[in-house]
C-alpha cells in the first residue's frame, strides 16, 4: 500500500521553486505547467516461492499485486491546496495447502484526502489521509485499514533534495508507524539517485531520448482480514519481503512515464494470527524472481 501512495504523490503537480517568492513578485514568472489530474496503475507478480518452514516443507505461494488508481489536485493558492484520490488495490495470495484460510483473492477500495503547502521557503510539505475498504465485507472497525502520511521535501539545491517524514497505519487491531527518511541527488543531467525510505530507493541512467535505465529495491507488504467461514475465522495475515530489480523507463511526455522491471525477492514471511491479531504462526519463504510494470498519466 506505501507502493500505490508512493504512484499517487509522485505524480502530483507541486509547483516550482519559483512559486513562493512569486506572490511578491510585480511580475511573477510563468508558471510551469499545472496538471490536476493524475491516473496510475501497476502490476506485479512473484512466481512460486518455497516455504522453508517445517509445517509447509514441499509447499509454495504465489504473490501478485494489481491496483489502479487517480488523484485530484486543486490549488487554493501558488502556494497550497488540496489532493483527492481513489483507487482499487488487488492481491493474489495463492497457497494451496493453506490450513489457516482457502480465499486467495482479496481487495481494497481506496480513498484519499490530503494537502500540501509551499509556505515555507525550500520547503513542500504534504499530508495525506487514506482508507482502505475491504469490498467483501464492510467494517469500519473489523476489516478498514487506516493510513496516514505526512511527507516534507527540502530543496537544499537544485539537484539535492532531503526528504522527512512519517507513515502512520491502523487497522485489523494494530498500529504501526515507519519513518520516511531520505533524499534524491540528481548529479548531473543523466544521472538520478532516489533514496528515500520506504517510498523509492532506486538510481537511474538516462540514455537516448525518451529512456532510462537502472537498478533499485522493492518493498512488498500486505495485510489483510479473511471471512468468517475460514478454518480461522477472520485470521489476519500479512505478506512480507522485499527484493532487489533492474529497471527501465520510458517518458515521452512531461505528464506520462511507464516503468517496467524484474529482478528476484530476498527471503520473506506470511504471518498468521487470530482475529485479535494474537498468536501469530510465521511462515518463512524463499527467494523467487519477479516483474512488474508501472504507469503514470497527467492530464
Amino acid at each position: 500500500m506505501k507502493r500505490w501512495l508512493a504512484l499517487l504523490l509522485s505524480a502530483l503537480p507541486l509547483f516550482g521553486q519559483d512559486d513562493y517568492q512569486a506572490q511578491f513578485d510585480v511580475v511573477p514568472p510563468t508558471p510551469p505547467p499545472l496538471f490536476p489530474f493524475s491516473v496510475s496503475g501497476s502490476y506485479l507478480n512473484v512466481a512460486n516461492a518455497d516455504f522453508h518452514t517445517p509445517q509447509a516443507e514441499g509447499e509454495h505461494i504465489h504473490y501478485a499485486q494489481y491496483d489502479t488508481g487517480i488523484s485530484y489536485t486543486q490549488p487554493l493558492s501558488c502556494v497550497w491546496g488540496l489532493i483527492f484520490g481513489a483507487g482499487w488495490i488487488g492481491t493474489l495470495v495463492d497457497w494451496q495447502e493453506n490450513p489457516e484460510f482457502n480465499e486467495t483473492d482479496f481487495n481494497y477500495i481506496n480513498g484519499q484526502i490530503g494537502a500540501f503547502t509551499k509556505a515555507y521557503p525550500d520547503w513542500t510539505w504534504t499530508a495525506t489521509l487514506g482508507f482502505f475498504f475491504d469490498t467483501e465485507k464492510f467494517s469500519l472497525a473489523d476489516y478498514t485499514l487506516y493510513q496516514l502520511a505526512v511527507w516534507g521535501k527540502y530543496d537544499w539545491f537544485e539537484c539535492l533534495e532531503f526528504d522527512v517524514g512519517f507513515i502512520f497505519e491502523a487497522g485489523l487491531d494494530k498500529q504501526k508507524v515507519w519513518p520516511i527518511l531520505g533524499f534524491v541527488w540528481n548529479p548531473s543531467d543523466v544521472w538520478h539517485i532516489n533514496c528515500v525510505y520506504p517510498i523509492l530507493i532506486n538510481i537511474k541512467r538516462d540514455f537516448l531520448k525518451y529512456w532510462s535505465v537502472g537498478a533499485g529495491l522493492q518493498f512488498l507488504r500486505n495485510r489483510h482480514r479473511v471471512g468468517e467461514n475460514e478454518p480461522n475465522p477472520q485470521c489476519i495475515f500479512e505478506y512480507r519481503t522485499w527484493g532487489y530489480e533492474g529497471i527501465l523507463s520510458f517518458s515521452p511526455l512531461k505528464n506520462f512515464y511507464i516503468v517496467g522491471y524484474g529482478g528476484s525477492t530476498f527471503r520473506g514471511d506470511l504471518k498468521i494470527t487470530n482475529r485479535n491479531n494474537n498468536h501469530g504462526q510465521h511462515f518463512k519463504f524463499d527467494a523467487a524472481p519477479y516483474a512488474g510494470i508501472d504507469a503514470v498519466l497527467s492530464f
